[in-house]
């Protein structure tokens, strides 16, 4: 069973609104209405040979990695990050010199956006480092931008190049704010590939999204640089002004829930599959 499967199994009897929750399951963050602000909060996860080896680089690039992971959904919203909880599970083959140097890595990113660490837990774990990384965030009541906002008509926007090597993407905290003013409604960050994110939007929405292959500024072969995630930028639909901010790659349709490719002569291409996900349980 997927990552998708699964949440939708263990979920479907759980309501998406009640009372001031205004966004639960189903979005990058959850939005919990507090007066005229609205709190945006995010969890994410680290696992030791599940998103990293430590053989790849030092601990303090994994530290900074969750942290970018994490805040980039408080991006996607276009909110201001404000808090942080952190859990650690350790084994005993990781020294306190190592998680220390783990944990300079995220407050390094968390500090860089004015992020405080407000509690955690620390516990030992059987086999394997992993991490969970909770955020609260804030934006005005209201503005928090969404998956289900794409209209027909739309134009579908990425704020960067997909398919980078980097292990630690900075979070595109300070656009997704401008955008938000602009009047932007719906985006999302990029985790686990283009094409699966924008079907998140595509189904939301209830809209067909169409991509235009010349225009995605992508590194490497274009089928993996669409589906194989951890891009942290951010694909977003409106009609904004030209900005050397993002790239224009597409457009929202009215149709069926999907996401299109085709190419500079209206071509359909094809994938082997739409980007990232777990294989959870059988």
């Amino acid at each position: 069973m997927t990552e998708v499967e699964l949440i939708e199994l263990l979920t479907r009897n759980i309501p998406r609104h009640k009372g001031d929750l205004k966004i639960g399951i189903g979005d990058d963050c959850s939005v919990i209405r507090a007066g005229k602000k609205d709190i945006l909060i995010s969890c994410d996860s680290l696992v030791e040979d599940i998103h990293f080896k430590r053989k790849w680089a030092s601990w303090d690039v994994w530290g900074a990695k969750i942290a970018a992971a994490a805040l980039s959904d408080i991006a996607a919203k276009g909110g201001k990050p404000c808090y942080a909880w952190v859990n650690l599970s350790i084994p005993k083959n990781v020294s306190a010199k190592q998680t220390q140097t783990f944990y300079n890595g995220l407050l390094k990113i968390l500090k860089k956006f004015k992020t405080t660490i407000a509690g955690g837990n620390i516990t030992k774990s059987p086999k394997g480092f992993s991490a969970i990384l909770t955020v609260w965030g804030e934006i005005a009541s209201g503005k928090a931008m969404l998956r289900d906002k794409a209209k027909g008509g739309d134009t579908v926007y990425v704020s960067g190049v997909l398919g980078k090597n980097d292990f630690v993407k900075s979070p595109h905290i300070k656009l997704g704010q401008w955008l938000v003013k602009k009047g932007c409604r719906c985006a999302i960050d990029v985790s686990d590939g283009l094409l699966k994110d924008l079907g998140h939007i595509a189904k939301a929405s209830k809209v067909k999204i169409v991509l235009n292959a010349e225009k995605l500024p992508h590194e490497g072969p274009l089928k993996k640089a669409l589906t194989r995630g951890e891009d942290y930028v951010l694909a977003f639909t409106g009609r904004l002004p030209y900005s050397n901010r993002y790239h224009m790659v597409g457009e929202v349709k009215k149709g069926s829930s999907c996401v299109q490719v085709v190419d500079s002569k209206g071509n359909l291409l094809s994938f082997p599959n739409s980007g990232f996900d777990h294989r959870i349980t059988g």
